[in-house]
């Protein structure tokens, strides 16, 4: 079972749970995938703006499941803070996620939990 919601969180709270640091190490080129560079994704976002980020969240972990290259892009343009959809999956994720990527999820810190509690439970 999942819940999610829509809702702004800073960049300085989510940048720790990118999957990929694509401002650091690009994605690789394949050349029967269309994929996007860092540069391209921040010109495309200046000119039509930002759709939502996913955070996934499971159990005490969370990770940037979508959007590394966006949450950089908007960095560069100077956002401080994006709009994400929380994806909050009750189980362990091992229906959802290969293995290598729950590997990859990190511990909700005390900044972190502090937005998602505001999200969830109405600024309680």
């Amino acid at each position: 079972m999942i819940y999610k919601r829509q809702a702004e969180i800073p960049i300085s709270v989510l940048w720790s749970y990118r999957e990929f640091k694509r401002d650091e190490v690009p994605a690789p080129r394949l050349p029967y995938i269309n994929m996007y560079d860092v540069d391209e994704v921040t010109g495309y976002v200046k000119e039509h703006g930002l759709t939502p980020l996913e955070l996934t969240v499971i159990k005490n972990t969370a990770l940037l499941t979508d959007g590394n290259h966006r949450i950089v892009a908007a960095k560069r343009l100077g956002y401080e803070v994006v709009p994400v959809e929380i994806i909050i999956h009750f189980g362990n994720g091992v229906d959802y996620f290969y293995e290598h990527t729950l590997n990859r999820f990190l511990p909700i810190d005390a900044n972190l939990e502090a937005h998602l509690r505001k999200i969830f439970f109405l600024n309680i």
